[in-house]
């Protein structure tokens, strides 16, 4: 669990869903892409 440092940013996609990306100091990066699933019953 060493300290990083870094930015990132978050997209809203056309299709409904977000792609977020972390860029670390030392030239690491890390995508993620999420999307909302239908939900078939009431919250």
């Amino acid at each position: 669990m060493d300290e990083v440092t870094g930015d990132g940013h978050a997209e809203l996609l056309d299709d409904g869903s977000i792609e977020i990306t972390f860029a670390y100091h030392n030239g690491d990066e890390a995508i993620l892409k999420a999307m909302r699933q239908a939900s078939s019953t009431a919250c």
